[in-house]
């Protein structure tokens, strides 16, 4: 019963106030959108999410299988070309007892070998085993199988029927270790000899370090110190794995693998490992059936999945909550004037009937109102709001000074002004949207802006008053009674205008800056806080978009010595002259940015963006152009400081200048850049047994790196870098052919620190190695 009479109470309230009506119409209309956009979200993109995960982590594997065939392809590759080079056939055939008068061609293999080790940062060791000689050759020299420190893979290659075979990971002993006995984790790649028919002669030995896959596996737990990353055999042995302490453990002992997952070659299972529930996901390599796992805590498959779904329900939540109050907003927005006249109506009114309506309430007032026209012109010609404005605007601005006037017509207007403490802040809208708003938007804005004020600060138990002066100003005035801590109010103010311009912005689109003046004790005293409020405004330019800013930032510096960072500015001139804008910019931020440390005065920190301004036509001066020829005849080269919107925009026009002045020099130069390139190719045949580098040449030419580089490409068809190999490897080639020095030595005449980056470059341009071009020129000369 009693549930019946408050659903009928509430039901009743609800059809008599236009406010509810409003209200429950736009939560209405605002969740039916949550649900519409919740209900899309839910079906269609949380449910392919889980799938996703899956794909991402499958893609993970399915690189790392790809990576890993690329490289064995590339050992592959190294031993088959052992297996068909004919150096290497030639010595096979060599008797054992006409070694020793072979070693000519004996050391030509070697070298061929170390050149396979150095070029590779996994091959262990590479060797060549024939079984008619019954020796096996690497880089180190002959020696009987029998007594070679790796004969283990002899097994595999006695039962060899294909070309080539790759053995499952071993130890073996490493023949670096100087005592007691270290092992490698190797991988073995058998290549027969010949490759080309189905004969077994020998064989190409390629020793791989592990690390060729476990390296892959790390990057595929990279940033999950809990996952785990295995290379499995079909009899379940760990191969490989991100983790060392693993290797050559049987899996089925380590995880609770199924059984079906030997028969199948991709899939997944989920099993607990160390208390912790993982799920690991498994495809099959090309190579001896090998498996690759990876295996991640469901956990953090969890976090990926929930996390985006609790950020979908907050966001909603959030989106309903917005909603709602927007409604709210908007409802009080709409009711607001409409309560105004329902309460004048009350108290005008002799009639106080409660279960009117405000509909009926209004249209009765406005019949009576109609039949009483003599009543309506009296109660609207009673009209204090402009005469009560002009009174605040005077008072705030600190224009009125007759102490028992004030407070005369304060207490006329119902304005208290018996408090302790007394501040002022200006709001002011940004010119720029002022200049596209009529008469009547204007006047609009500036009551939603007082009523905001107003509304917010009376919901903080904050006395205000508003006031407009005669630039279109809000002057809010905040009356604040002793309070235990001064600051912290001072604090929750700015707080409080900070929240009202982000609200002014984000829901009426209208761009707002807030100058704060500081507290004032004594009514005579609230001018100097007003005064102080429109100063700050003035820093607009240099705190960017619509700021707050408290005078309490900027005061107490106007009696600073102007500074102006003069060895900056010829930094700027001197790398403009240089076409080197990248650091241009840099030196210009650096500049702008101690201008604004330095001076907190606003008039010498546009003192010295003015003088940064006359830096352009230094420039030009300096660099002996016509300022027409450089610019065009509309660019402004003197712009008055406030005419720039912010700072930022002051750097962008600046560096724009810059640029061209840089491009019109670069220009001019392209006409000199022939002789220059022809310059530096003399230069470079002149020390290119030194150590040449890019930097040094562009500084002994006096030109930017970045700059000669590209010139010399264009120019000549080759960089730099392939330039000084060409020549270096030219001057080598006589010297291999024309000396009996080594290989070494003669690296180091032409310029080359290191004996293998020599080898290497050498064979990149020559096709050959150093060792294999000096043998052919020896058997030309004979």
């Amino acid at each position: 019963m009693n549930i019946a009479k408050f659903y009928k109470k509430y039901t009743k309230g609800i059809s008599k106030s236009l406010f509810m009506r409003f209200f429950l119409a736009y939560t209405i209309v605002s969740v039916l959108m949550v649900i519409m956009i919740g209900s899309y979200t839910r079906f269609y993109i949380l449910k392919n999410l889980d799938i996703e995960i899956e794909r991402y982590e499958r893609k993970k594997i399915n690189e790392t299988l790809s990576t890993m065939d690329v490289l064995f392809g590339e050992m592959k590759k190294l031993s088959l070309n052992h297996a068909i080079n004919t150096k290497s056939l030639h010595f096979a055939y060599i008797p054992r007892s006409m070694v020793a008068e072979k070693q000519s061609e004996v050391k030509i293999v070697q070298e061929l070998l170390a050149n396979a080790i150095n070029s590779s940062n996994y091959v262990k060791s590479i060797g060549i085993y024939y079984e008619k000689n019954g020796y096996l050759l690497d880089y180190s020299g002959l020696t009987n199988l029998s007594s070679y420190y790796d004969n283990a893979w002899y097994e595999k290659y006695d039962h060899m029927t294909g070309s080539t075979a790759i053995l499952d990971t071993r130890k073996v002993k490493s023949r670096t270790a100087t005592e007691g006995y270290a092992y490698d984790n190797i991988i073995t790649f058998i290549t027969r000899i010949p490759y080309s028919n189905d004969s077994r002669e020998g064989a190409i030995i390629l020793n791989v370090d592990e690390r060729i896959i476990s390296d892959l596996l790390k990057n595929i737990t990279l940033g999950d110190e809990k996952a785990l990353a295995f290379i499995v055999n079909d009899q379940g042995k760990i191969l490989s794995s991100n983790i060392s302490d693993y290797i050559y453990q049987d899996i089925s002992k380590l995880l609770e693998t199924p059984q079906e997952y030997q028969d199948s070659k991709v899939g997944s299972f989920n099993f607990t490992f160390n208390g912790t529930k993982m799920i690991s996901y498994y495809d099959t390599f090309n190579v001896n059936n090998w498996k690759l796992f990876y295996i991640v805590s469901e956990n953090t498959m969890f976090e990926k999945s929930v996390g985006i779904r609790n950020v979908t329900v907050l966001i909603l939540c959030g989106l309903l909550l917005l909603m709602t109050a927007i409604s709210l907003l908007f409802s009080f927005k709409l009711y607001d004037p409409i309560k105004r006249i329902i309460n004048n109506i009350k108290k005008m009114s002799s009639v106080s009937d409660e279960n009117l309506s405000d509909v009926s309430m209004i249209q009765g007032e406005i019949k009576m109102l109609l039949d009483n026209n003599q009543s309506l012109e009296k109660q609207l010609g009673e009209n204090k709001i402009l005469v009560r404005e002009a009174f605040l605007s005077h008072l705030i601005a600190g224009r009125l000074f007759n102490m028992t006037e004030i407070r005369s017509r304060a207490d006329y207007f119902a304005i208290r002004l018996d408090y302790d403490y007394y501040k002022v802040a200006a709001l002011q809208i940004s010119p720029s949207v002022l200049d596209d708003m009529d008469v009547q938007k204007i006047e609009f804005n500036k009551v939603t802006m007082v009523n905001m004020v107003e509304k917010v600060f009376g919901n903080l138990e904050i006395a205000v008053n508003c006031a407009q002066d005669l630039d279109d100003n809000i002057l809010v005035l905040f009356k604040l009674d002793t309070v235990e801590n001064i600051n912290e109010m001072e604090a929750l103010i700015e707080q409080t205008l900070e929240d009202i311009q982000n609200s002014l912005l984000e829901f009426l689109s209208l761009p707002v800056s807030i100058g704060i003046g500081r507290v004032q004790k004594s009514i005579s005293d609230m001018g100097v806080s007003c005064k102080e409020s429109i100063e700050a405004l003035q820093y607009k330019f240099l705190k960017g978009d619509s700021p707050v800013i408290s005078y309490t930032d900027i005061a107490g510096n106007h009696a600073d010595t102007l500074y102006y960072p003069l060895e900056m500015e010829q930094k700027l001139i001197i790398l403009i002259n240089l076409g080197d804008y990248d650091k241009t910019v840099l030196i210009l931020n650096d500049m702008l940015d101690k201008i604004l440390e330095f001076n907190k005065s606003f008039q010498h920190i546009e003192t010295c963006l003015s003088n940064m301004t006359g830096i352009i036509q230094r420039c030009i001066y300096e660099l002996n152009f016509n300022i027409k020829d450089v610019f065009e005849e509309n660019d402004n080269l003197n712009i008055p400081i406030d005419r720039f919107k912010n700072i930022q925009q002051f750097k962008e026009w600046i560096s724009h200048k810059f640029r061209k002045i840089i491009e019109y020099h670069m220009d001019q130069q392209k006409g000199n850049t022939k002789s220059l390139v022809s310059d530096i190719k003399s230069y470079i045949e002149e020390k290119y047994i030194e150590e040449i580098s890019l930097v040094s040449v562009a500084s002994h030419f006096n030109y930017n790196s970045s700059y000669l580089c590209k010139t010399f490409k264009e120019k000549t068809g080759v960089s730099f870098w392939e330039y000084v190999s060409k020549i270096r490897i030219e001057k080598s080639k006589a010297l291999l052919s024309e000396t009996s020095k080594s290989v070494e030595q003669i690296a180091e005449m032409v310029g080359y620190n290191n004996r293998f980056s020599y080898i290497r470059t050498f064979k990149k341009y020559v096709a050959l190695t150093p060792g294999e071009y000096r043998s052919r020129h020896f058997l030309k000369q004979a």
